[in-house]
Formats: C-alpha cells, structure tokens, sequence
C-alpha cells in the first residue's frame, strides 16, 4: 500500500509538469476559491495556470502504459489533455484512503465554454472521455467518463462562466455552494515568483517518512512541502521550487551539514559533454565502506587506504562526468571522469595506490599527467586515468588528451553562472546521451561477432535512444537542500513528435 501511495504521489507530482494550458488571461484575474481545503494530513497536490504552454515537457516524461504504476499513470493520461483545453485551472489532486480524488475549477474559452456546459466533449479535442447527463439534485451535472479507474469516472457542471469538476457529485455540490457563498475554498497566496503565470503546491502527507521508517532508515517525522512557479513554451522553460521539510526529516542521518560549493574553473568539461552530475558530499563513516568494493575485496583493500585516508578523501565537493573519448582496445567509447578537488594529501595517496595494486599489472606503462605529481594515465588495454596534485584528483576511464579541454560547467549549465554556489546539480544533453547509448551498442554487436556475449538487447537500446533525444536538454541546480532550479530544452525532435 505505501508503495502504491507513493508511486501515485510521484505520478501527481510529474503530472504538475505536463500541464499545457491555453491563452494567458488579464493580470488581477483569478478563479473562484471553491475547491474544499484537503484535511489534514491528506497528502495533495495543488495547482493553478494561466499560460498557454505553461509546461512543454517532451513526451519521453509522459508516462507510458507499462510498469507497475500504469493505473494511476493513465489515469492522469486521460484528465491532463481535457485540463489543457481550459484558459485558466485549478486543480486539487488528493490521496485518502488509497483513493485519488480531482476538484477543479475550470474556464473555458468561446465555444468550448458552451459546449462543456451543455456537457458535450468538443470533436475538436479528439479526446477519447464523454459525458452524459446526470439525474438528481444538482442541475446540469455531467458525468466524464473514458478514462480508466480509479481516477474515473469524475463530475461537472458549469456555474457562472466556470466549470466545476469533481470526483463525486457531492463533491461538485460542495463547490457549487462554495461559489454561491462567494468564500471558504483553497485560496492560496504563492510568494514564489509571483509573476509567472504557474504555480503548483505538494505536500506528501507523512507518506515518505513513514515508507523510510518501513524500511529501517532512521529519519524524523513529519511531511514534505514543496512548492513551485513555472513557466514556458515549444522551446523549452524552467521551473523554480522551495521545499520545507527535507533537512529535518534526513538530519539523523547527516553527521554535518551540507556546504554549497563553488563550482568554478577548477572543474573541467570534458567535450562532448554528455551527462554530468556534482554533489557537496557530507563527510561519510568509514563503516559504510567496509563491505562495499570490488569483487571480494572491500575499498579499503581496492585502493590501498586505511580508514583515516578515506575519512579524508570523501568529505567535499564530487563532479561526475560522461563526456570526452575513452578507449577500450580498438573500441572508442564516451570517457567516465571523476573531479574530487581540495583532497591534499588523501587525494595524492589515492592516486599513487592506484597504480600499485595487482591489476595494474596488465598496464604496459603509466604516463605522466602535466601538474599532477602522483599517478598518471595509461591507453593499453583501455584508457584509463587516475593523477592528482594538492588541489584536485582525477579518476576515470577516458584519455588523457581530454583533460585539456577549456569548457567549464558554466559552458553548459547557464544556471551555474554568476558565482553560483551549489549542493547538487546534474545536466543530461538526452540526443547527445542517445547517440552514446547506440555506440555503446554497436560496440557490444561487434564483440558478440568475435564470439563474447555482451548482453546487449538492441530492442531495449532503440526505446532508451528514443526516450533521450525527445528530453532535449535538461538541467537542474540546488543552492540548497530545500531550493532548486529545474531548466529544459526541447530539442528539435521533441517539438516534432508533439
């Protein structure tokens, strides 16, 4: 059940940004506050939209109808495209009982606005939900219906220039009483960038505390907020957020606070700059490293550091890069990097261990890395670099020509510009990843030719190829734990399969 609850949580959440609104209306409009508040404690979804467009997000983040959440995926597949058509929305998606409930308020435009009040569907809309009419006490309600459930089937009616959209018919009553008493509904003031025409609320209800608790992870108690402002068009947008809750439900598992970092020209950007990720990394208990590593041996062992090296070598800022060129015998393959700066002496010894442990037997020779002392690269039998100073140590399998490489994270990820500081940021070029994933792949055919499986299943590599260059161009930075920016491209192939 908490499993279920939380993949319909996620699936509301993702739902908030595959919104597509219609026309922007006048500045100082807004629509009647008649949806009921959510009890207390009931985990809901909250959101409102005055943009055409508001969230083009490439249709390799629509839920598709496979997994284990498909449900509740599809249920939101079938209200989302009715939704869009309106000028203007709010929406309350809520979870109680396992149960999820839609009340919305709605304005249509022109002849939509009098084709849903007469509870017809437009043709127009090429959209596979009907209504039909409704007997009983509320005069014009309309029953929706085509979806799947449990979402469906939902309720309407329209009401002084709106459309009123419930998931029972008491529930509509309710809100039409609320229109006619003129207050008492969810009116919410957003402080987040009050001029951008979208804004959206979450609150998780306990869910992921109590899920963490299931699980043996000590966590503190209480729900998640967030919430968030967007806005965009064909080409792209960006969506900001803040969130209360986090740092106290995950404290008893930080021994120390978590630093933004300044992630300047220390870091490089190797080309082509695939995928990337950087995390300000807490400092971690040698424990958890005691039974991690490579075949049966642990990391200690791996690299040849004792408890106290590691102790110093993994607090501090972690770049992880997909980008440049490796080799593996014949085979070009895009280069893994590591960036681990400010390490001093823990980042020159792991270096220099290295290349002392019993693989490295099969290395012919390790060159010198230009300004880095310890360590050095290698090209026989794959690319492969491990080299560090006092202030930074690289790892990785890539070549060593591509460390010098110019770009910067900055190059890439305009949000990391002005001196921004940061405690986690990624980046993901999807048709630059797409084109790497089908390399990989015809790699793993000409090996299975020399007679070795590589386990390739090219029908799952075409899906994935495909899903990554409808993403375009995703970016994401948090100064903080509770505050991010979320920025997308589409690339061109996205706005065509629109």
């Amino acid at each position: 059940m908490i499993r279920k609850a939380i993949a319909l949580l996620g699936a509301l959440a993702l739902g908030a940004m595959l919104v597509t609104l219609a026309r922007s209306v006048p500045e100082g409009q807004k629509l009647p506050a008649v949806i009921p508040l959510p009890d207390e404690g009931v985990p809901f979804l909250f959101l409102e939209t005055r943009e055409k467009n508001a969230f083009s997000l490439p249709s390799a983040f629509l839920p598709d109808d496979s997994g284990k959440i498909t449900t509740a995926f599809s249920g939101l597949r079938s209200i989302f495209p009715f939704l869009a058509k309106a000028e203007e929305t709010a929406v309350l998606f809520s979870l109680k009982e396992g149960r999820p409930f839609v009340d919305g308020v709605l304005r249509f435009g022109g002849d939509d606005s009098e084709s849903i009040a007469g509870g017809v569907v437009p043709e127009t809309w090429n959209s596979p939900l009907r209504a039909g009419e409704v007997s009983g006490d509320i005069p014009g309600l309309f029953e929706l219906k085509g979806g799947p459930s449990p979402l469906f089937p939902l309720y309407f009616c329209g009401r002084n220039g709106v459309t009123l959209l419930g998931a029972t018919p008491g529930r509509v009553k309710a809100m039409a009483a609320l229109l006619e008493k003129g207050s008492g509904g969810m009116n919410v003031s957003w402080f987040l960038e009050k001029r951008w025409p979208n804004h959206f609320m979450f609150f998780d209800g306990g869910i992921l505390s109590h899920a963490a608790s299931k699980k043996g992870v000590s966590v503190g108690h209480g729900g998640i907020s967030v919430t968030a402002a967007w806005k965009g068009d064909l080409s792209g947008g960006r969506l900001k957020w803040e969130s209360e809750g986090i740092e106290a439900l995950f404290s008893r598992n930080l021994p120390e606070k978590i630093t933004p970092v300044l992630w300047d020209e220390r870091f490089l950007a190797p080309e082509p700059f695939i995928a990337s990720i950087g995390i300000s990394l807490p400092r971690i208990p040698v424990t958890a490293f005691k039974n991690a590593g490579a075949g049966e041996w642990s990391i200690q062992d791996t690299v040849g550091l004792g408890g106290k090296e590691l102790d110093e070598l993994f607090p501090g800022p972690l770049m992880v890069s997909l980008g440049g060129t490796g080799k593996l015998l014949v085979f070009s393959l895009p280069g893994i990097l590591f960036q681990l700066p400010g390490r001093g002496a823990a980042g020159t010894s792991f270096a220099a261990s290295f290349w002392n442990r019993e693989w490295s037997s099969l290395v012919p020779a390790v060159e010198k890395l230009e300004g880095f002392p310890a360590g050095g690269t290698a090209s026989i039998p794959f690319s492969i670099v491990c080299a560090a100073n006092a202030e930074m140590l690289r790892f990785g399998v890539i070549d060593g020509g591509t460390l010098k490489s110019e770009k910067q994270i900055a190059d890439f990820v305009p949000l990391m510009g002005d001196e921004q500081r940061a405690v986690f940021w990624a980046y993901l070029d999807g048709p630059a990843l797409a084109e790497a994933v089908r390399s990989l792949a015809r790699t793993g055919k000409i090996i299975e030719k020399m007679g070795r499986s590589s386990g390739v299943d090219m029908k799952t590599v075409l899906r994935t190829s495909e899903a990554l260059e409808k993403a375009g161009i995703l970016s994401v930075v948090m100064p903080s734990m509770e505050k991010g920016v979320f920025e997308w491209k589409i690339s061109p192939v996205s706005v065509k399969d629109k």
